[in-house]
């Protein structure tokens, strides 16, 4: 016999109170199940939301770093550049961004973001694309619509969720420093050279602008409360279940086993039972009249029998 049948046995195997606690439990704990798993796809979707809305968030951060250098501090600065002086990277608009993103990476809370501009020919070698950033630049050099990239990624501190978007040559000025040496600052060849950097062309997609944020937190977070709706849940049609076994034991059970103590009496001295359940214009009241029809047609029955004999 299957776990199956030998929790759910024939009806009528075993005492009605029992049968209903146990189909109610089975009903209650495959609603539980049910709840939880779609409760997890909730929460799960809810949690990547919130990962989006975080990585959105700062990269917007950052690209107003950039703007705002772009329009407020390179005005000032980049005429500085021009000579054959130190060259000062806080005219350019990635060096600020980069450098603000590290600075947050001092508060705790931050630690585990970041923003990186990486590029396939940088001016700077240490913004020079890995693998894995260069596999990101080649999808959107491939495909020039495509805005985003988003996805999970792998790192030394775990799981993280990265959103890149392409860098694209779109202004005249970016090709004052990156289009050949001889158009370039002279205090920029000094301090970096003339080998790299260089080649950049209007409309091109160079490189990509990447952040990544934290998951680990936000869907343990998102597990702590799965499990609390869990157990509250399970509480909650815990006293379900039990009020409700209450009740059916005050409506049905004890009223059904009062009419079958007074049908088995009424079986031997008819004349003294009083089935006042009769009343009732419930399934229990239609029980005790057809009860009392029985007792009434009994008691004729067993006067005619002492009347015969008599």
């Amino acid at each position: 016999m299957s776990p199956i049948k030998r929790l759910f046995p024939e009806p009528g195997q075993r005492p009605l109170r029992q049968q209903l606690a146990i189909t109610l439990t089975a009903i209650l704990t495959l609603s539980i199940l049910v709840a939880v798993l779609l409760l997890n796809l909730l929460f799960g979707w809810q949690a990547r939301e919130l990962i989006d809305q975080r990585a959105a968030f700062f990269m917007d951060a950052m690209l107003s770093v950039r703007a705002y250098t772009s329009k407020k501090v390179n005005p000032i600065v980049a005429p500085l550049n021009q000579g054959a002086g130190l060259f000062r990277p806080e005219a350019v608009p990635s060096f600020s961004a980069q450098t603000v993103a590290g600075l947050l990476k001092d508060n705790p809370d931050y630690r585990e973001y970041s923003y990186r501009e990486a590029a396939l020919n940088p001016t700077n070698l240490r913004d020079k694309a890995d693998s894995f950033e260069t596999g990101i630049i080649e999808k959107f050099r491939r495909d020039p619509s495509l805005k985003r990239q988003s996805g999970s990624k792998a790192t030394p501190l775990g799981v993280v969720h990265f959103v890149a978007q392409p860098i694209k040559v779109s202004k005249e000025s970016c090709l004052v420093c990156h289009s050949t040496p001889q158009r370039a600052p002279a205090s920029q060849l000094l301090a970096y050279g003339d080998s790299s950097g260089f080649g950049w062309k209007m409309n091109e997609i160079v490189g990509t602008q990447i952040v990544t944020v934290p998951q680990k937190a936000v869907f343990a977070a998102k597990d702590r409360s799965l499990i609390a709706t869990a157990g509250l849940m399970t509480l909650a049609f815990a006293g379900v279940g039990i009020i409700t076994n209450v009740v059916l034991n005050q409506l049905i059970l004890r009223p059904m086993r009062e009419i079958s103590r007074k049908a088995e009496e009424a079986s031997v001295i008819p004349a003294t039972v009083n089935f006042e359940e009769r009343e009732r214009r419930d399934e229990i009241g239609l029980l005790a009249r057809s009860f009392e029809r029985m007792k009434q047609s009994l008691a004729i029955s067993m006067q005619m029998l002492k009347d015969r004999k008599g």
